[in-house]
């Protein structure tokens, strides 16, 4: 019963803001859609893979397609780094002024604090990304450095609400200001194994706003166990 309700609520969610569409690219409600995992491998070391559909209204105009994997290691309690590759393919032509699709490869390096104020989870993320934008055969090399700070509070066992505020600068390039990205969101564990969240993220550029409904599915399995026990 409580998977229908949670279902249900999404489905009337998304029903009620797709009717207030509208034309242009920065009025209209787009959505990402997630599929993740994060598997535990060791006490220490972790494993993260993620695909992502990312459309600038609710269910088509594509812009995006990602798929990222990563590792995480935790150096000692509440420090962890971690080091990524993303690939994505990017198609802006909802945009007049952008060209129609070109590739990009991103290797990231991370480093995690996080710390409890009571049941609150506070996460910080320090990122360096950097970017190979592949169009017509050439490659330009950008970079991005991006801090985020995450507050996520449970509630009822399996809830959780999180609030969270990206800021994204240029490195090397001008303006120093690049975008920044301030969310919510609603989270359900179904088990153990398996949970999803559903969200609310404001994107700010050096121009027009837009606004993304998220929806993921992330599964969470836990290797560690097995390997203590063999």
């Amino acid at each position: 019963m409580r998977y229908t309700t949670f279902i249900a609520s999404v489905l009337l969610f998304s029903f009620t803001v797709n009717t207030n569409a509208q034309t242009a690219p920065s009025d209209e409600l787009g959505a990402w859609y997630i599929l993740a995992s994060n598997s535990k491998i060791t006490e220490k070391l972790s494993v993260q893979l993620q695909s992502q559909l990312r459309f600038f209204e609710l269910t088509s105009e594509i812009q995006q397609f990602k798929i990222r994997t990563g590792a995480k290691y935790r150096i000692m309690k509440g420090l962890s780094a971690g080091i990524g590759y993303a690939y994505f393919r990017n198609d802006f032509s909802y945009l007049s002024d952008t060209p129609p699709s070109f590739d990009e490869h991103r290797i990231v390096e991370d480093i995690y604090l996080d710390h409890n104020i009571g049941k609150t989870k506070i996460d910080h993320r320090a990122r360096l990304e950097n970017r190979f934008i592949v169009t017509n055969g050439e490659t330009d090399t950008r970079h991005w450095f991006r801090y985020m700070a995450k507050f996520t509070f449970p509630f009822l066992d399996v809830w959780s609400a999180d609030v969270y505020n990206e800021m994204w600068l240029n490195v090397g390039d001008e303006p120093t200001f690049a975008q920044n990205w301030l969310g919510i969101g609603l989270g359900y564990k179904f088990s153990k194994l398996i949970n999803c969240r559903v969200g609310y993220q404001k994107i700010h550029l050096d121009g027009p706003d837009f606004d993304r409904l998220l929806l993921q599915l992330t599964f969470t399995p836990d290797f560690s166990k097995s390997t203590k026990t063999e």
